[in-house]
């Protein structure tokens, strides 16, 4: 860790300010109310973040002095409240105000578990309930649910930091604010979904927070502070569309790669994140005369067999019974696109979702819309209009609700009026 000073060009007087960072969570950038005298700034060393020697500065050896004492001075700061297990961004401003100032009362939490402070609790959860069991999940929180949770943070810092609120705390939430959120995403371009995602997690933050005891506030629980969704129509590969892209001529080797392993996706529903640790290393299990895709699924734990069918079978008769290599989401995301423009899955798709709090129709080559989750999509939604049952298909898909999963089925209206109609009732 190393603590940056820098130097402020004012109009009469340069200032050097303190622009700490550490970790992913702390940032501090504040005033030493050092100056250096309007001209001098010529010897300002920004590398080092001391004044040159020689300088036409008065009292440059103080200064340089002082900044130095300020630097061993937070590096105890930030170890100390680091061996205490409270390193917050709060308790952090507080330390260090209080040795820029002498005089000034600071308020560290010696608890922050208890903390009021929405950011600061929002850091305590993650980090306990990354090794402890969530009460709301009834397990810890798995590295991509962290994540998604970190996103949201930033997301709510990025909207304090418009309004120039610093400390929020649990007491503030109410209508106000939900409405002025919700504002707020959509004037920056975020769907009604996204903005509804972000919701959901503050809510399970605050009300985390409400069973812990740290506040009172139960604006969270009112009908009008609920998550924002909307059923979006997105594409998904048919039989056929799967079939002209196994049945491509790809010459080069990487391409078949993505390729397979973007058919294999489609042919198993198995979430991005466990498809690409299953390929690091791959694990069947024959069960009766036939080979299943064994794992342990990341966000559920619960322990999964596939069986494989024939697409999947013959990718690795092909391939002489080796999966195709790991390869990074993002870089599958990018080729498979080339790879469906080639198989001319190029017909114009039409999505309609809420965009700044507006309705709005995107027209766009099919082949442009699909990603890796695509292929999810296109599992639940091929096994449904084949006709196996909802509650088979969740099975493999990991998915814990009906409500959540028929999210995924995008079958047409005739395409579902079909399946109906294989029902035995209808014969």
């Amino acid at each position: 860790m190393r603590t940056n000073f820098k130097l402020r060009n004012g109009a009469k007087v340069n200032t050097i300010l303190i622009d700490l960072r550490y970790g992913r969570n702390i940032r501090v950038r504040c005033t030493t109310a050092l100056i250096i005298k309007k001209g001098s700034e010529k010897y300002w060393n920004a590398k080092r973040c001391r004044i040159k020697q020689p300088n036409d500065i008065y009292n440059a050896d103080e200064i340089n002095k002082k900044l130095k004492n300020y630097e061993s001075d937070i590096e105890e700061i930030i170890e100390n409240l680091e061996n205490k297990n409270i390193l917050t961004q709060f308790n952090c401003d507080e330390a260090i105000k209080k040795l820029l100032n002498p005089n000034v009362q600071s308020e560290i939490e010696t608890d922050i578990s208890k903390s009021n402070n929405v950011l600061t609790y929002f850091d305590w959860y993650l980090t306990f309930y990354a090794s402890k069991i969530s009460p709301h999940s009834k397990k810890p929180l798995t590295s991509g649910t962290i994540k998604t949770y970190r996103n949201c943070k930033v997301y709510f810092e990025k909207y304090l930091k418009s309004k120039k609120i610093k400390d929020f705390y649990f007491e503030n939430f109410d209508k106000e604010f939900y409405y002025d959120f919700i504002d707020y995403g959509y004037s920056n371009g975020y769907t009604r979904n996204y903005v509804g995602s972000m919701i959901q997690k503050l809510k399970t933050i605050i009300s985390s927070a409400y069973d812990n005891g740290n506040h009172k506030n139960i604006e969270f629980k009112q009908r009008y502070f609920s998550k924002l969704t909307e059923e979006i129509n997105h594409p998904y590969l048919n039989d056929k569309e799967l079939d002209s892209i196994y049945s491509l001529e790809l010459n080069d080797p990487y391409l078949n790669d993505v390729r397979d392993v973007f058919l294999i996706a489609c042919n198993t529903g198995l979430r991005v994140g466990d498809l690409t640790t299953f390929l690091k290393e791959p694990k069947l299990i024959n069960l009766k005369g036939r080979d299943y895709i064994f794992l342990k699924q990341q966000k559920t734990g619960n322990e999964v067999y596939i069986p494989l069918n024939s697409m999947v079978q013959n990718i690795l008769k092909k391939r002489d019974n080796y999966f195709p290599p790991y390869i990074h989401q993002n870089l599958l995301n990018e080729e498979i696109k080339r790879i469906l423009k080639r198989a001319k899955i190029t017909d114009d798709f039409t999505i309609i979702r809420t965009v700044k709090g507006i309705k709005e129709r995107e027209i766009k080559p099919k082949y442009k819309l699909i990603s890796m989750h695509s292929a999810r999509r296109s599992f639940c939604t091929n096994a449904y209009n084949q006709g196996m049952p909802p509650h088979h298909i969740m099975i493999i898909s990991g998915h814990k609700s009906e409500k959540v999963f028929y999210n995924y089925i995008k079958a047409t209206v005739q395409e579902k009026a079909t399946q109906v109609a294989e029902h035995s009732f209808f014969k």
